[in-house]
């Protein structure tokens, strides 16, 4: 594990707690398994339906899983679910509600740049979701261990924050940029995390590296975020890539859109 990796898991064991206060209050991880639409945005949740089919029985993997409304999604139709995050206090709280829920989810602690305790050619859907590769300081590790774990044919999907929309500031209007695109980071906080700003080509070229094929991109209209997401006035759709893509041989990325 990297050292910014293993700062980012200290924080987020001790912001779990303030985490958890949030989520319950707005109510949503309840309604996730019922209601997927409110977990995948952009066309993600077609996306899923359009490549994988019937969910009942396939085994699943979530990666880097945080609040779990993306396990919970999937594992309501009937998924296995495995769901791998990087703090430990995360899965605990996660593992709680998945039991009030009667979900079927096994919870393990795993950096998503190797994902080492999960085994090869075991899963026919991995997902990543919105604010993932923000905290990924290698992205190209990561595309190469969800090879590694999809099963042949199996499919990868995810979707994230468009790299132009990092530059502009919070909330203002008019548009008021206030780094370069070309500036990754790492950035840091008062709260110790590290984070990075991926431009388009530092997670394209490792999608292909790792033996997986873009094939399409899709891009939607904004819509209005969840609590909790943090959204630039008249900037781009919050959750704009998308994409699927399938494993060794195997390999063929699907989409990207959101």
């Amino acid at each position: 594990m990297t050292d910014t990796h293993r700062a980012n898991q200290r924080c987020w064991d001790d912001l779990a707690s303030d985490w958890q206060e949030l989520r319950d209050r707005d109510g949503l991880w309840r309604r996730c398994a019922q209601e997927p639409e409110l977990v995948f945005e952009g066309g993600a949740l077609t996306l899923i339906r359009t490549y994988c089919g019937n969910l009942a029985g396939k085994e699943v993997c979530v990666v880097g899983s945080g609040d779990n409304y993306a396990a919970f999604a999937l594992a309501g139709p009937g998924a296995h679910v495995t769901s791998t995050d990087i703090s430990q206090r995360q899965l605990d709280i996660a593992r709680g509600r998945a039991g009030q829920l009667g979900l079927d989810i096994d919870f393990v602690t795993a950096d998503a740049a190797d994902m080492a305790p999960l085994p090869n050619d075991t899963y026919d859907l991995v997902c990543s979701t919105n604010g993932f590769f923000v905290w990924i300081s290698q992205p190209a590790r990561v595309f190469a261990a969800v090879q590694r774990v999809l099963k042949p044919g199996g499919v990868y999907i995810f979707h994230d924050i468009r790299p132009f929309q990092r530059p502009w500031q919070d909330e203002v209007q008019p548009l008021k940029m206030t780094k370069s695109y070309w500036d990754t980071g790492p950035y840091t906080d008062g709260e110790g995390t590290f984070e990075f700003n991926w431009t388009l080509a530092d997670l394209v070229n490792p999608i292909a590296d790792a033996g997986l094929v873009l094939e399409n991109i899709v891009e939607s209209p904004r819509r209005v975020p969840r609590p909790a997401h943090r959204v630039r006035a008249g900037a781009p759709n919050p959750l704009p890539l998308l994409a699927a893509g399938r494993g060794r041989g195997k390999a063929r990325l699907r989409a990207w859109g959101g």
